[in-house]
C-alpha cells in the first residue's frame, strides 16, 4: 500500500448556483468546503435540480441544454448552429465576472463542458441530429460527421478556452451516445436493432464514409430494410444474436463493420482536434479512460494518450498506477459523485483515495450540497493531509 498523500479537491458547480443568493455568498460557501478546484459547466443539458441552500428557488426545473455565456459570434462563422442563452442568465458576463472572482479567491477555476447531449440543439436543428436509418432524428444527440456540428463544437471549444483560460477541461459526451429503450412500449428490441438504430446515419456522416469508399448511402437503405422485418417480429433465440466484432465482419456483407470503423475515425478525429485546442490553450485534458470496445461511443482508445487527468475509482495502488501508464505527470482524481448521509462514510472514502496514491478527489456539485455536506467534504480532505 502507498504511503498518504495529501489530496487535491474538486468541486464541480453548476453555474446559476453560483449567482443565488449572490457571488459573494455564494463563494463564501465553496471556500467553506476546503476545495481547492471550481469545475464551473458553461453549458448544460436538460434535468431537475435539488437546491437545498437556495434560498428563493430549492427545486430548479432545467432546460433542454442552454449555455451561461454570452458567445463570441466571430467565432462562429463556419456553422449555423447556435446555442441558446439560459434563462437563468441575467447578464451574458456573469460567468466572467465569477471566474474571476472565483481566481481572486485562490481557488483554480476549471470549466466542465458538455457536448453531445443536449436535446434543445437536435429539436431546433434536426438536420444536424444523429439520424435513426429512416432519417428520423434522435433527441439529445448531434451527428459528428456532420461538418456543422464538428464546426460548432470546435467553434465552442475556442469561445471558453479563450473567454475564461480554465486550468482544466472536463470533456463529457465528446462521443456518440447509445440508444435506450423508449419509455412506452409493449415489446423488446433486439440488441442488433437497437444498435443499428443507435447508429449515426445523418448524411453529414455518410457522405465522408461514401467520400473513403464505404457505400453508405446503400447500406443505410439495406439497414432499413432489415430492421423493418426484425422490429416487426418478437424476438426468437436466433435473432436475439449479441452485438460484437464477429457479426460486425460479416454484416451485410461486411459493409456495416467498414461504417462503423469509419464512424470510429471521423468522431475520434473530433475529438483529437477538441483536445488539441485545450493543449494549444495551456490546459490540461481531464476525462474517463475510453475503452478497448467503442462498439457504443464510436471513441477510438488511443485518445487516451492525451489525457492528463483520468476520472478513474481504482480498488487499489496497482490499479491506480497501472492507469497512469507510465505517463508520471498524469494525475488520477477520483470522483466521490454519490449521494453521501453522513460525515464518517465520506471521510472513509476519501482517506481510501489517499491510501493508493490518488492525485485528487472530486465532489458533486455544488447548487445540490447543504452546508453540512461542504463542511464534511472539507473535513474529509484536511485529513489526508494531517
Amino acid at each position: 500500500m502507498c504511503a498518504s498523500t495529501a489530496l487535491r479537491s474538486a468541486l464541480f458547480a453548476y453555474p446559476w448556483a453560483l449567482q443565488r443568493p449572490n457571488l459573494d455568498a455564494a463563494l463564501d460557501r465553496v471556500v467553506a468546503s476546503g476545495c481547492d478546484e471550481l469545475v464551473v459547466t458553461p453549458c448544460y443539458h436538460r434535468a431537475d435540480f435539488f437546491q437545498p441552500a437556495d434560498p428563493s428557488m430549492p427545486i430548479c426545473y432545467g432546460e433542454y441544454g442552454a449555455v451561461f455565456f454570452g458567445i463570441d459570434e466571430s467565432l462562429y462563422d463556419e456553422t449555423p448552429i447556435r446555442p441558446r442563452l439560459s434563462r437563468l442568465v441575467d447578464d451574458p458576463d456573469d460567468l466572467l465576472r465569477a471566474a474571476e472572482a472565483v481566481r481572486a479567491r485562490d481557488i483554480e477555476l476549471s470549466l466542465w463542458m458538455i457536448y453531445n447531449f443536449q436535446d434543445e440543439l437536435s429539436d431546433v436543428f434536426p438536420q444536424f441530429a444523429r439520424h435513426d436509418p429512416f432519417g428520423n432524428a434522435h433527441r439529445g444527440g448531434l451527428s459528428l460527421g456532420a461538418p456543422e456540428v464538428a464546426a460548432y463544437f470546435l467553434a465552442q471549444t475556442r469561445d471558453v478556452l479563450t473567454r475564461f483560460s480554465p486550468s482544466t477541461v472536463w470533456i463529457e459526451s465528446l462521443y456518440r451516445r447509445g440508444m435506450g429503450m423508449p419509455s412506452k412500449s409493449r415489446g423488446p428490441i433486439t440488441p442488433r436493432s437497437q444498435f443499428l438504430l443507435s447508429l449515426d446515419w445523418n448524411q453529414g456522416m455518410r457522405s465522408q464514409a461514401e467520400a473513403s469508399g464505404v457505400p453508405a448511402d446503400a447500406l443505410c437503405a439495406d439497414v432499413a430494410n432489415w430492421l423493418r422485418d426484425d422490429l416487426a417480429r418478437m424476438p426468437t433465440n436466433e435473432t436475439n444474436g449479441a452485438v460484437d466484432e464477429d457479426w460486425l465482419a460479416g454484416a451485410f456483407d461486411g459493409g456495416l463493420g467498414a461504417y462503423v470503423d469509419l464512424c470510429r475515425e471521423v468522431t475520434t478525429r473530433l475529438w483529437e482536434q477538441t483536445g488539441q485546442l485545450i493543449h494549444d490553450a495551456g490546459s490540461r485534458i481531464y476525462h474517463q479512460p475510453a475503452g478497448a470496445n467503442s462498439l457504443g461511443t464510436d471513441l477510438d482508445a488511443r485518445v487516451n494518450a492525451s489525457m492528463d487527468r483520468l476520472m478513474i475509482s481504482p480498488a487499489d495502488a496497482a490499479e491506480l498506477q497501472a492507469a497512469r501508464e507510465g505517463i508520471d505527470s498524469r494525475q488520477i482524481y477520483v470522483p466521490y459523485h454519490g449521494q453521501y448521509d453522513d460525515k464518517e462514510t465520506l471521510v472513509h472514502d476519501v482517506q481510501h483515495a489517499s491510501s493508493i496514491g490518488a492525485d485528487g478527489v472530486s465532489f458533486y456539485a455544488y447548487g445540490l450540497l447543504r452546508d453540512e455536506q461542504l463542511s464534511w467534504i472539507r473535513e474529509a480532505v484536511r485529513k489526508t493531509a494531517g
